[in-house]
């Protein structure tokens, strides 16, 4: 199965060859005749007949078109082969963090609730062979088996709030993105204001989640590259139905030699932004923070 494989991988390595002999071969064809029936010259003739027309300009015409088009037709293919190539490297890194999220997910179940459903079971074992005069020892069991599970009851919550915020299906968008700017702000020690101004109420799902994330995202690279004490959040709705949302600090800002697509951050930011028919750009100046401004449809989540 293998070397089946590595056969028709060579075989598809071969085509564009083989498609430019066989043109080599037509064009060498096509001479030929061309030079057998004297082409050139019974079309010079037949042109000359109409020089009213102009018609003898027409090949060059043509020629120049071909040319225009074969060099529209490279450009375009540099354009797909460096998105292919950005959309490979994509999902490479998406795959890699989607295998470190699910480690770390690991770790933190083997150590967190591995750790507490052992104190569990063990309280639990010490109380079914208790005798009737331990009484304070199994209470003191009990009070145990009640603080692992409030512990895996919070590990629980952390891990819910980490794959999917219940506030973002309780309480909506802004509620949402408020208790994520107070949060990361108690967290990392960099004051955060969020700035809502005539949010609808009623997002579809995909463009909230996407707005979130994008402020999620925004966020952890204020706090990892940024060097800020302070950061901005602002999302509003126009009157042409377009979402605006903005994220700037007063950070160090990004060196002329570094562009935003970068880092994997910046770079999920741009494809998930694009997934939704939107646009997404970055303003900085060396030692002047960065903006991210992102404006996308407001029914993006519906095409």
């Amino acid at each position: 199965m293998e070397h089946h494989q590595f056969a028709s991988n060579g075989s598809a390595g071969t085509r564009p060859a083989r498609r430019l002999l066989v043109c080599c071969v037509l064009a060498l064809a096509f001479f030929l005749l061309a030079a057998r029936l004297d082409l050139a010259e019974r079309l010079t003739y037949a042109l000359w007949r109409h020089e009213h027309w102009q018609l003898d300009e027409l090949a060059l015409s043509l020629l120049l078109l071909t040319l225009a088009l074969a060099g529209f037709a490279v450009r375009r293919g540099r354009q797909v082969a460096l998105l292919l190539a950005q959309n490979r490297t994509l999902t490479q890194r998406l795959l890699r963090a989607q295998e470190e999220e699910r480690c770390a997910l690991a770790r933190e179940l083997h150590d967190e609730v591995g750790q507490d459903c052992t104190a569990i079971r063990a309280a639990a074992s010490y109380i079914l062979r208790a005798r009737d005069g331990d009484q304070a020892n199994v209470q003191a069991c009990a009070a145990s088996i009640a603080r692992s599970s409030e512990a895996l009851h919070a590990m629980v919550r952390t891990m819910l709030r980490r794959l999917r915020p219940p506030v973002l299906d309780s309480l909506g968008l802004a509620p949402a993105l408020l208790a994520l700017c107070d949060s990361w702000s108690q967290q990392h020690g960099i004051a955060c204001h969020f700035a809502p101004h005539a949010i609808p109420a009623s997002l579809d799902d995909c463009t909230a989640t996407a707005i979130y994330r994008l402020v999620q995202e925004g966020l952890t690279n204020v706090a990892r590259h940024a060097g800020a004490n302070q950061a901005t959040v602002e999302l509003r709705a126009d009157a042409h139905g377009l979402l605006h949302l903005a994220i700037e600090d007063n950070g160090q800002g990004l060196h002329p030699d570094k562009t935003p697509a970068d880092g994997f951050g910046m770079l999920g930011m741009r494809e998930r932004v694009a997934g939704l028919r939107g646009h997404i750009r970055w303003i900085s100046a060396l030692g002047n923070g960065l903006r991210i401004e992102v404006a996308m449809p407001l029914a993006a989540g519906a095409a």
